[in-house]
């Protein structure tokens, strides 16, 4: 009997239920729009080409790609100086909302996939859209140097919005033999 008691109310219950979610709303309160979406694109930027000198028979000029490249340079820290491996040029991404608009202020967080280090780990867009992690030092590039007994060929930055898709730029780190 209990049984009954519980299943004829369940069913009524499911069944005001059924009928006040088939309610008519049009002239109720109309339903708010979402809000704009924040996702964001974040495009890694390769670097400006190279243009080679006129050909001297064609006059033709070749444009040629340039990628992200490593060069040793010397810091000196608290009166000590060190060598280190910096990408060149500074990585940059354009950062884009889906409708193609620049995300004008929102946040950017880098960070690496290998030890490093970077001039900036975060950084608001500004009206340009452009943004950049600065100076990035590299570690362990190849071959091996300074005692290393290992090298780490490609290294990784990455840039991340608050909220969208990641965007990276990789490197090799491999030095050109003399």
């Amino acid at each position: 009997m209990l049984h009954r008691i519980v299943s004829r109310s369940v069913v009524a219950f499911a069944a005001a239920g059924l009928l006040a979610s088939c309610e008519d709303n049009t002239t109720g309160t109309p339903l708010t729009p979402p809000p704009p979406s924040t996702a964001v694109y974040i495009n890694p930027l390769q670097p400006p080409d190279s243009i080679t000198p006129p050909d001297p028979i064609t006059g033709k000029r070749d444009t040629i790609p340039v990628p992200y490249t490593i060069e040793q340079r010397v810091v000196n820290i608290d009166g000590t100086d060190f060598v280190v491996a910096v990408v060149t040029p500074d990585p940059q991404f354009l950062v884009q909302f889906p409708d193609g608009d620049v995300a004008e202020g929102q946040e950017i967080a880098f960070s690496l996939n290998l030890p490093g280090a970077l001039e900036s780990t975060r950084v608001t867009v500004p009206a340009s859209g452009l943004v950049s992690p600065g100076r990035w030092i590299v570690d362990n590039p190849c071959p091996p140097v300074g005692g290393a007994t290992s090298c780490r060929g490609v290294q990784r930055v990455i840039a991340r919005p608050t909220a969208g898709n990641p965007g990276f730029i990789d490197v090799d780190t491999t030095f050109p033999e003399d």
